[in-house]
């Protein structure tokens, strides 16, 4: 134990010690949020908003990395506009695209991982039997804040609702792509509006740059 305790500090310290910081880089038509670092760009009545939400979603997973955008969808036209998770796709520098991941699928990943994931962010067990141990000698203790306990239903109540936006409202939530964002130079987020075809181009294009520090 005390062994694996050292290894997650030594890891904890380089992560520290690596920095990333996403920039937004506005466009002619792309404007920049200051006070929460987004992108705004509107077309056809529609007004679309995105900043980086977490670059790891899940810190200790053992696959693949998770990234969320924090998505704000307003309809300005008079008609419903339906949006899915289809809609998204990330783009980075060397061409290789990345497709939002549905929220059921992302709820997945990360409870296929929950038996080997770690009470929030430090301590945590890699067995079964390590598992019911702490779970036998914090029987009369509240609550805690475990994340493969809770953070995966959170992944669906903060995802971006899949349903029809009516006119004049809006919907706002993250969405999810399994990429490794830190190891990026640029990005772009790409949207698709139902019924424009892939060939002819995104109808929303936000990019973002990614900066060590």
């Amino acid at each position: 134990m005390g062994k694996r305790l050292g290894f997650l500090m030594v890891l904890a310290l380089v992560l520290v010690g690596c920095g990333v910081k996403v920039v937004p880089r506005p466009t002619a038509t792309a404007l920049l949020n200051v006070a929460d670092n987004s992108l705004t760009e509107e077309k056809a009545g529609v007004s679309l908003s995105a900043r980086v939400e977490d670059l790891e979603v899940a810190t200790y997973r053992l696959n693949n990395n998770l990234t969320s955008f924090h998505v704000t969808v307003a309809n300005g036209t008079e008609d419903e506009l339906n949006l899915s998770s289809a809609s998204f796709v990330l783009v980075d520098e060397q061409g290789f695209q990345y497709r939002a991941v549905p929220p059921g699928q992302v709820q997945d990943l990360i409870s296929r991982d929950s038996l080997y994931l770690i009470p929030y962010p430090y301590v945590g067990y890699y067995y079964l039997e390590d598992r019911e141990r702490y779970a036998f000698f914090n029987t009369f203790n509240s609550a805690l804040p475990y994340f493969a306990e809770n953070y995966p239903q959170d992944l669906l109540t903060r995802a971006l609702p899949e349903q029809a936006i009516l006119p004049g409202a809006k919907i706002a939530g993250l969405v999810y792509f399994l990429v490794d964002l830190p190891t990026k130079k640029d990005v772009q987020l790409r949207v698709f509006m139902p019924g424009t075809p892939p060939a002819s181009g995104a109808d929303f294009i936000l990019p973002f740059s990614i900066e060590k520090k």
